[in-house]
């Protein structure tokens, strides 16, 4: 019978010796550098071998392990970032793409999962005149409104007549504009709003009497 021995290289010695298996004929590995390149792919598999090795075996069964859960991705790094967005989200996300899933880890990391934001009302009011005599065709001071987009302007004429909202874009060259509001005939109070398109508005007197005005300005 023809003699079925397998011999390889010893090159450490260089000697020819028998490559010997087990009693289950199987071929035993205790190499370090072999068991090393299974670490890899125990961390970059996705799917399941049946192997006679039982180290390797049970290398493969922590990925079994590792990849049951609702994240379907094909990078380990991506599965690490998208979990932790999983978590925080309470949802289920499935990227195959690891451009994708690093920005979204990003994302994860700045934001820690939450983001908040208000808005409040920004306000301002002044004086425009205080029991101040005036004769009809005068001006009030201008107000600049360039951070407010609407006005209000109420008080008492002291008499029936109006006022009317003059505009200007330079501070200077003044307008009349279609805003116009009258006294009431019983205690010659008035209020009006308008919306600040122009920056600088100022108040022109159409009546002669004492007069006290103000103004609220909103953005």
């Amino acid at each position: 019978m023809p003699n079925s021995q397998i011999y390889v290289r010893d090159t450490s010695n260089n000697k020819n010796v028998p490559l010997e298996v087990d009693g289950n004929n199987k071929l035993s590995v205790a190499d370090s550098s072999t068991h090393t390149k299974l670490d890899t792919i125990n961390s970059s598999l996705g799917g399941s071998l049946t192997v006679a090795d039982s180290t390797s075996a049970g290398k493969l069964d922590t990925i079994n392990s590792t990849l049951g859960g609702t994240l379907t991705v094909s990078d380990s790094t991506a599965q690490s970032s998208l979990s932790s967005i999983n978590s925080a989200l309470g949802g289920s996300l499935t990227v195959a793409d690891s451009t994708a899933a690093g920005k979204l880890d990003t994302i994860n990391t700045t934001l820690s999962g939450t983001l908040t934001t208000s808005q409040g009302v920004s306000r301002t009011n002044g004086n425009i005149a205080s029991s101040q005599s005036v004769t009809s065709g005068d001006v009030s001071a201008s107000v600049d409104s360039n951070l407010y987009k609407n006005a209000a302007i109420f008080g008492n004429l002291g008499a029936s007549g109006n006022v009317i909202i003059q505009v200007s874009n330079d501070n200077s060259t003044w307008h009349d504009s279609h805003h116009e509001f009258y006294s009431n005939y019983s205690g010659y109070d008035f209020s009006g709003e308008f919306a600040t398109l122009a920056r600088y508005w100022r108040v022109k007197y159409a009546l002669s009497g004492t007069v006290s005005v103000r103004y609220a300005l909103v953005a």
